[in-house]
């Protein structure tokens, strides 16, 4: 057989393509990073803001929350980071 015949009978699997892995951008695995510790930063700052709103919140306004000013300080006193 010719090589030119054998460059014409062949015909490549259609599976093999199928079966391959998906290839994903070098990028993707950076934004998801960038969007976890985008949502992290945001959770510390509504963390921040309630615990400084506790502080000066009036007794009134803690019982509605289910909290006395003692409770209020332990919460306020806790650093961003600790849920």
């Amino acid at each position: 057989m010719s090589s030119l015949q054998c460059i014409n009978t062949y015909r490549p699997n259609a599976t093999s393509k199928a079966s391959a892995p998906v290839r994903r951008s070098a990028t993707e695995g950076l934004v998801r990073d960038h969007r976890a510790i985008s949502e992290q930063v945001l959770e510390w700052s509504r963390r921040i803001g309630f615990r400084r709103s506790l502080r000066v919140l009036p007794d009134k306004m803690l019982a509605a929350l289910g909290m006395n000013r003692d409770q209020a300080a332990e919460e306020a006193a806790k650093p961003f980071w600790l849920p």
